[in-house]
């Protein structure tokens, strides 16, 4: 692997944000749609029928997890629209093939730019959240709870540049979405804890990177606690991603 910090993943990072700030309070707005229309559906709404879950009040148990699906739907959104723009829309992929720049730089600068993004949305949301309703959130767990996002940011991240690298069509980046993130962040423990699920797919769920995401992140965000067995899981599913996303970037450059 070859890595060129100065040239390469900085000069992206950086290409990465300032596409970002281009409408940034229309695309504030959609970020923050979402989760809050959860948590007043959900939270609020069923608050005074569901008081407690795993001993936490269920505002409690949710809000981490709308966070969490915020910043996993930004790494994805960035990581695959911007690959998207690269290759069919401004035509980088041939200003990158003669550039002193690798594949590796490519992506991790789409990495870093996507996890900046993400955090700067789920910290809005975290905001909106708070003001909404009476979140107590032991903010001083934020540590823990970054290690979780970290790695989940870089697999989303780079199912979005693989996403956004094969398909031609934009409104197919999220096709997938609807299709295959979503499903998984539901199946992870967004809006339930896992143990409601039956015994025979408990198997299948506790493999999940979503479920380390989500069941291991709000733990960490509550308690402060860390999970072998989820960041295990985490940074398996990163670092295959992020090897899956240089190949197949690397055969569309050599195209």
């Amino acid at each position: 692997m070859i890595f060129h910090l100065r040239r390469g993943i900085i000069p992206i990072y950086k290409k990465v944000l300032r596409r970002e700030s281009l409408g940034w309070w229309l695309e504030t707005l959609t970020t923050i749609a979402i989760p809050i229309s959860f948590f007043l559906a959900f939270g609020l709404g069923l608050s005074d029928y569901i008081q407690n879950v795993d001993g936490v009040p269920y505002i409690a148990f949710i809000a981490p997890g709308l966070i969490t699906m915020t910043i996993m739907y930004e790494a994805y959104r960035t990581g695959g629209w911007g690959l998207w723009l690269d290759r069919w829309f401004q035509k980088m992929i041939d200003e990158y093939r003669i550039k002193p720049v690798t594949t590796y730089d490519i992506i991790s600068g789409e990495i870093l730019g996507g996890f900046t993004v993400a955090l700067v949305k789920g910290a809005i949301v975290a905001a909106v959240l708070l003001l909404l309703a009476p979140v107590s959130l032991p903010w001083h767990n934020i540590g823990p709870y970054l290690l979780y996002m970290f790695p989940g940011s870089i697999l989303f991240t780079c199912i979005g540049t693989m996403i956004g690298t094969v398909f031609k069509k934009p409104d197919q980046i999220a096709q997938v979405q609807t299709i295959i993130i979503t499903p998984l962040l539901y199946l992870g423990g967004l809006f339930f804890p896992i143990d409601v699920f039956p015994e025979w797919i408990m198997p299948f769920i506790i493999w999940l990177p979503t479920t380390a995401l989500f069941d291991g992140g709000r733990d960490a965000m509550l308690t402060g606690s860390l999970d072998g067995h989820y960041l295990t899981i985490l940074w398996a599913s990163a670092i295959f991603s992020f090897l899956g996303a240089v190949v197949l970037f690397d055969r569309k450059l050599s195209e």
